[in-house]
């Protein structure tokens, strides 16, 4: 009999943001495949009269996602983040009764949530309610940067990984991270995926013909949102540095935030406008194409995980320029598949992005070593290795 999974994910794909958590998705959906019943509850903002959340209201309380049931839940949440040592509880309150109505036709087996908190706090306190085991996934912020925000969530961060059963690390960093808060914590890692059915090289011509790009320009491209965690202010200031050495160079932006504004205004004032394009969001199944058309990506974050750019950018057999933060350096290999630079180093990232952009055969080995690399990164490798955590971990609770 296949075993059922709830799992509780903040972030998630939803008709206000389609990108939301698409890498949860992908890991859903692979489970899926590998022969796992996988339901999803996802807690959405809601906060009275708030303009810019007025887009959550209109979800529908339920609906099914490239195959898998997914329940909208509407969760008390505060623009900007305030009183966020209190969204465990919050969440609580909220899932505490769909949770309730889902388990009367998904008897489920195991409650998976992503993020150690506020999710994964939620999570570890409903368990006793279902009498089920709970396992929560560590990304990155809600190990490194969360819990410095006060001692409020890092007290509940505290109590979340002690009231897991198993917690996975994206990363070995997160898991040393993790083991720092509580050392007897249960924790493994286990690094995201990307589809290689989806991510897969392209002709940089081909690309760019069927994006409308020029074909003869050097290209730098960046893809996530745009939020002072991405360091993109950085990232502008070095391509300021490497724009005199050719007209034919643009920086391409895909995605949005809060900094947009902010960022272009940015451009202006280093006379880089010209040379930069913002493109906003882009579906997702779009994404393969813009990264096949760059000849070099570029991540300039201030805090990461495993971010999924940098495993997709690699099975499109495509070098990267990434800040050596979180656990990138234990998959991108500097010099071999990309270069890795300080955050905020400017003048290593303008040198880093320059030579590969020079140098059109260091630009080609990387990328088809970046492409070998992929293959032991895929979201079934990971569904594979989770479904075994699942196994043990139910295993264990039944003793």
């Amino acid at each position: 009999m296949k075993k059922r999974i709830l799992v509780i994910s903040h972030m998630y794909p939803n008709g206000v943001n389609p990108m939301a958590g698409i890498f949860v998705q992908n890991q859903t959906k692979a489970l899926q495949e590998a022969g796992l019943d996988v339901r999803v509850v996802a807690p959405m903002p809601s906060f009275p009269l708030y303009p810019k959340w007025r887009g959550y209201r209109r979800l529908p309380g339920r609906m099914v996602r490239e195959g898998i049931p997914v329940h909208y839940v509407p969760t008390r949440m505060f623009p900007g983040g305030f009183f966020f040592s209190q969204y465990g509880n919050y969440y609580i309150d909220s899932l505490r009764k769909v949770i309730s109505s889902i388990r009367e036709e998904f008897s489920f087996d195991l409650i998976h949530c992503h993020t150690i908190y506020p999710d994964g706090y939620a999570g570890a306190k409903l368990k006793e309610e279902f009498g089920v085991p709970v396992v929560s996934t560590i990304h990155g912020s809600d190990i490194l940067l969360y819990p410095k925000r006060n001692k409020g969530v890092h007290a509940r961060t505290l109590r979340a990984l002690q009231g897991n059963d198993h917690v996975i690390a994206v990363s070995d960093r997160l898991k040393r991270e993790a083991l720092a808060m509580w050392p007897d914590l249960s924790v493994s890692t286990i690094y995201n995926g990307f589809d290689p059915k989806q991510f897969f090289p392209v002709a940089k011509e081909e690309a760019r013909r069927r994006l409308g790009l020029p074909e003869r320009e050097k290209s730098v491209l960046f893809v996530g949102n745009l939020l002072p965690v991405k360091g993109v202010h950085f990232l502008l200031q070095a391509f300021k540095q490497i724009v005199p050495d050719g007209n034919g160079i643009r920086l391409y932006l895909v995605g949005d935030g809060p900094l947009r504004a902010e960022l272009a205004r940015q451009a202006e004032e280093l006379g880089i406008a010209a040379h930069v394009t913002f493109l906003g969001r882009k579906p997702y199944d779009e994404i393969p194409l813009w990264i096949s058309s760059a000849d070099v990506v570029a991540l300039t974050s201030l805090s990461e995980g495993l971010p999924s750019i940098l495993l997709e950018t690699m099975g499109c057999g495509r070098p990267m320029v990434a800040t050596d933060v979180g656990g990138i350096s234990e998959v991108l290999r500097n010099g071999e598949t990309g270069w890795l630079v300080p955050s905020e180093n400017v003048e290593r990232i303008a040198a880093s992005l320059r030579e590969i952009l020079e140098d059109e055969e260091l630009c080609r080995r990387m990328g088809e070593q970046a492409l070998e690399a992929s293959k032991s990164l895929t979201w079934e490798q990971n569904a594979a290795r989770t479904k075994e955590c699942y196994k043990e971990v139910i295993e264990r609770k039944s003793l």
